[in-house]
């Protein structure tokens, strides 16, 4: 099987992506744990960070960074933002393919967050979060675009 951000990153599947550049691909995550949950995703086959290139590992957190400033600008995140790796199966990673999520939260989400982590995959009201999520990627790319 085919590595799903791989796929994504040739185009092959689709995505909400919200800024390319040589490195990575940043978007929105499908199956997300809060509004706007972002994925910054390497374009080489890593699963490890360790296998990531160095310039590229270098250049993880300014992007994570930048990433962040336009979640907030747009609403999402202003008390906190989490930075997750997922470093290898047993840390959870469930596509062996190294990417970088940023959670916007907000004071008092745990207990949806709880409750988002044990049905984060159930298909239950995709329409609704497809279009949530449309609505999402429009805003973040004119945010993105403007600070490039």
């Amino acid at each position: 099987m085919t590595c799903v951000f791989c796929a994504i990153a040739a185009g092959q599947l689709p995505a909400h992506k919200l800024y390319e550049d040589e490195d990575f691909i940043v978007l929105l995550d499908i199956f997300p744990m809060r509004p706007a949950h972002v994925l910054i995703v390497s374009r080489v086959h890593a699963p490890y960070l360790k296998e990531l290139p160095a310039a590229a590992r270098e250049r993880l957190l300014a992007l994570a960074d930048k990433v962040a400033a336009a979640l907030r600008v747009a609403g999402h995140g202003r008390e906190g933002i989490n930075l997750l790796i997922n470093d290898g199966p047993d840390s959870n990673q469930h596509v062996p393919h190294l990417h970088l999520h940023l959670i916007p939260r907000r004071r008092g989400d745990l207990p949806v967050l709880l409750w988002r982590l044990l049905v984060r995959f159930v298909p239950l009201g995709r329409k609704r979060l497809q279009a949530r999520l449309e609505a999402e990627a429009e805003q973040l790319r004119a945010i993105l675009s403007k600070e490039n």
